[in-house]
């Protein structure tokens, strides 16, 4: 672990859950919060002034989750959103990780499991609730989604596009520099590039590119749209 705190914004409209789950994680060391939020606009303006490295975003609150994940991109774009829900609504979540967020947990997340997501987002490693990823998928698959630009695939060099669908399963760096038999550096390169060309901010958002695109493997182990 670092020796340098990561610091950590909560928005959440309730004060209750707020309290919580400071509680709990100021109990890790490695851990700082900076700040809390009670509505959209707060949440914006503090991620703006403190530029913390993850930011927990309550999905409903005053001025709604998704436009307070989407501006927090843009005033402070180092900062990784975790966001957090007791709402399984399909359409606001997927709305939420196409405005930025990396992470999407439910609420009855265990304290031991949060603490990983957050350090995990602050490292750029997206973290799905099982429920979440299994809807968010059938979601961005549904014929009333908008489907992903054919083009932006084919800017991708072979080795990007089996990257990216190494991402769209979950696969860390690490993971995918195993699977494909190449350095983890080389690894990172591609999924800068991938990134780049698909016009996406995370790994969330490029693996529901992939799925949206319907992405899938052949037989032989190449990649097809």
């Amino acid at each position: 672990m670092t020796d340098i705190p990561l610091r950590i914004v909560i928005a959440d409209d309730h004060e209750l859950v707020r309290n919580g789950i400071r509680g709990f994680l100021e109990t890790y060391s490695d851990i700082a919060i900076v700040g809390e939020a009670g509505d959209a606009a707060s949440a914006v303006a503090l991620c703006n002034r403190e530029q913390p490295d993850v930011a927990l975003v309550d999905l409903v609150m005053p001025g709604g989750g998704v436009a307070a994940i989407r501006e927090i991109r843009v005033k402070s774009p180092a900062t990784q959103v975790v966001l957090l829900t007791s709402f399984e609504d399909q359409q606001q979540i997927v709305s939420a990780v196409q405005a930025g967020a990396l992470s999407c947990l439910l609420k009855d997340v265990d304290a031991d499991a949060l603490v990983d997501a957050v350090r995990k987002a602050a490292a750029g490693i997206a973290v799905l609730h099982p429920r979440i990823t299994g809807f968010l998928m059938d979601a961005v698959r549904s014929p009333s989604m908008p489907s992903a630009a054919p083009d932006g695939l084919d800017l991708l060099s072979e080795r990007e596009r089996e990257a990216l669908f190494l991402v769209a399963e979950g696969l860390s760096n690490q993971q995918i520099a195993e699977r494909l038999g190449i350095g983890e550096k080389t690894v990172k390169t591609h999924v800068s590039n991938l990134l780049s060309k698909l016009r996406v901010g995370d790994r969330t958002q490029a693996a529901v590119f992939a799925w949206k695109s319907g992405m899938k493997r052949r037989p032989d182990d190449a990649l097809e749209p």
